[in-house]
């Protein structure tokens, strides 16, 4: 059970959480007969300009509704098996994200954001003010819209090996080939965020050792 709790707590920073718990689209019990989901909805929550309860009424439209618009469908394969909990849609016509059209919003917990090639996020996180987080195992960059309550911009990389770098594999080296970019809207500080980001490989080293003597001590 410690090494489960262990691995979690890494893996939840990891996926660029900051201890908070995972939004949920009852939690502010919406009016869904009230709320239509739009491509425009999209792009204002990954851009952090959206009320949060906007993500709680998105996230029942697109999680519990059992309806989803025409223009919006899930995609099956969006190339991250190792991020557990990303969930990415592909929409019919283009919206427009950080002045650029996409096709593809994803969530993770309680981010909103886009896939981008590398260089692109890199132009995007300087265009944003956004500064590098204090995280060793994956590249990640924040900018509060308010520093006491959030939520962040923000942009990380995927982080499908977080599991095998936790067990002692080596990190890769160079620039991952794409980005995620937008909105989380966890209700944390920034000095929570820091704090949280300060302690994520320690708490991903403890977690990976904790399984590798959970596994020498099975038959």
């Amino acid at each position: 059970m410690k090494s489960m709790l262990r691995l979690c707590a890494a893996l939840a920073v990891l996926c660029q959480m900051t201890g908070q718990a995972p939004a949920r689209a009852g939690d502010a019990q919406p009016d869904a007969a009230a709320f239509e989901l739009t491509p425009g909805t999209l792009s204002s929550l990954a851009e952090c300009r959206a009320p949060r309860e906007v993500l709680g009424e998105t996230g029942m439209a697109l999680f519990m509704s059992g309806n989803l618009p025409a223009w919006l469908k899930p995609v099956t394969d969006n190339d991250h098996e190792g991020m557990l909990g990303l969930e990415t849609f592909e929409l019919a016509e283009p919206v427009t994200v950080f002045g650029r059209p996409v096709t593809r919003a994803s969530f993770l917990q309680e981010w909103v954001v886009i896939e981008e090639a590398y260089d692109a996020a890199r132009t995007l996180i300087e265009a944003k003010g956004m500064k590098r987080a204090p995280i060793k195992m994956t590249e990640q960059y924040y900018r509060f819209v308010d520093p006491e309550s959030g939520p962040m911009l923000g942009a990380f990389a995927p982080t499908d090996n977080a599991l095998a770098m936790m067990l002692g594999a080596p990190a890769e080296t160079g620039n991952p080939q794409t980005m995620f970019v937008g909105c989380n809207y966890t209700v944390a500080s920034q000095q929570e965020f820091l704090d949280a980001a300060g302690k994520a490989d320690a708490t991903a080293a403890g977690a990976g050792a904790d399984i590798m003597e959970m596994l020498e001590g099975e038959p």
